[in-house]
């Protein structure tokens, strides 16, 4: 990888030294996959996992103690985080992004080249101004991890959110009103395409509900 001169590339090293930019780039075609240009689920897509078969084995396992339980949510938090950081490392180097934070142009340039490029948008006016509407209501619900405002950059904890709230299920009443999430560890493409759609949308949505409480959980300050 080459970020430029040694001081900037120390710089995005730094600040996503955990992340793996193979991991990144596999998660990010994964998802990429699951729609279709109308928004609608990929039937042939595949679902990603993002916990290990050893994760699984212990969540799958009865009656387990309080450190069991506290050793699960550790290790899921791990692997959110260290998915996170791969993620926005492919997505800093595909867009020569120096920082590891990614601002709205360098967002702006990767989704258009890996979620719509294959749309062939840019000969296409009309589509491409509403493609770039949504692709300004997912910045800005991901910078300010579905705060009404952010800082205007998407970090590593923006990301780990953003993840989060993917690979979770939505627990309801019986009145359909949010309780909070169900930890499966899977991101299924079905669940992807609606999380998308609300992202894409200006209003505060579930998405934007769900990615508040993700960066709280995340940050221990829920």
């Amino acid at each position: 990888m080459d970020f430029g001169q040694n001081s900037q590339r120390t710089s995005i090293l730094k600040e996503l030294s955990n992340g793996n930019v193979e991991l990144g780039e596999a998660f990010a075609l994964i998802i990429n996959d699951m729609v279709m240009q109308s928004g609608i689920t990929n039937p042939q897509a595949e679902v990603f996992d993002v916990v290990p078969d050893s994760w699984r084995k212990l969540a799958a396992k009865p009656d387990k103690s309080s450190e069991e339980n506290k050793e699960l949510d550790e290790a899921f938090r791990e692997e959110i985080n260290f998915l996170a950081e791969s993620y926005l490392l492919y997505m800093a180097k595909e867009t020569k992004n120096l920082t590891g934070m990614l601002d709205y142009q360098q967002y702006e340039t990767f989704m258009l080249k890996y979620r719509f490029g294959r749309y062939d948008v840019m000969n296409k006016p009309e589509y491409l101004n509403k493609i770039k509407v949504q692709i300004r209501n997912a910045f800005n619900k991901l910078s300010a991890h579905g705060e009404a405002s952010g800082d205007n950059l998407i970090d590593k904890k923006d990301m780990a959110a953003f993840i989060y709230a993917l690979s979770t299920k939505s627990k309801r009443d019986q009145n359909n009103k949010f309780l909070g999430f169900e930890i499966n560890g899977l991101i299924q493409p079905e669940d992807y395409a609606v999380n998308e759609s609300e992202l894409f949308q200006a209003e505060d949505n579930l998405m934007a509900l769900k990615l508040r409480i993700s960066y709280k959980i995340l940050n221990n300050i829920l």
